[in-house]
């Protein structure tokens, strides 16, 4: 079994990004850029996210999810989504990549 691990952290204050989900209203989706493993993996690995904090405005409701996209044997993406009111302005993530 292979494994790797690692965190990210997007926001309002992320160089080169641009963060959508601190301001509007409605349906709001931040896709971030590859995540590169360390090492590539041989074939295309599971991968599990999660929230380890969240920076948010206290006016709204906390409306957040976190999944994967385009998982290949060398990167990632992480897809950030919040809808109604919520304003979200730096997310945490920690994951963790493995193969059987």
């Amino acid at each position: 079994m292979a494994i790797q691990a690692g965190t990210v952290s997007y926001g309002y204050l992320s160089p080169g990004i641009i963060w959508n989900l601190n301001s509007g209203s409605g349906e709001r989706i931040f896709t971030s850029p590859d995540i590169r493993f360390p090492t590539p993996f041989s074939t295309k690995p599971t991968i599990i996210v999660a929230l380890y904090g969240v920076d948010a405005g206290n006016g709204a409701n906390l409306r957040l999810t976190v999944t994967t996209s385009d998982v290949e044997p060398e990167e990632f993406n992480a897809e950030f989504k919040t809808w109604g009111d919520s304003v979200i302005y730096t997310v945490w993530v920690s994951w963790m990549a493995y193969t059987p």
